[in-house]
């Protein structure tokens, strides 16, 4: 039996630096924050997982979860790491490469 994984495309890479649609902060007195991506972990929850219950000589798994794990910078330096989890197999919007997107996209504006 042979395994494959699904090329799967993953938005933004560890070591960007990104803009990120999430509440953070204390009091999540923050609607939004900069953020360094530290490390990102391929989700293998039960929702990924795969279960063979045919013969076959080979099967497909997709990984369609990620959580990124994130340092706030610039301004939000002072909070703590943040993670977000990230669905890669739908238009991604949690993580914006400006805040310039990411005030377009929640104003409507994209």
């Amino acid at each position: 039996m042979k395994l494959t994984i699904k090329p799967t495309e993953i938005p933004f890479t560890v070591g960007a630096t990104v803009w990120v649609n999430q509440a953070c902060g204390e009091l999540d007195q923050y609607p939004y924050f900069q953020a360094t991506i530290i490390q990102i972990i391929l989700d293998g929850s039960l929702t990924n997982s795969m279960v063979i219950r045919h013969p076959g000589n080979t099967h497909e798994l997709v990984i369609s979860n990620g959580i990124y794990d994130l340092k706030p910078v610039g301004a939000y330096s002072q909070l703590k790491r943040v993670t977000t989890t990230v669905d890669f197999l739908v238009s991604q919007t949690i993580i914006f490469q400006t805040e310039k997107e990411l005030l377009a996209y929640t104003t409507g504006r994209v």
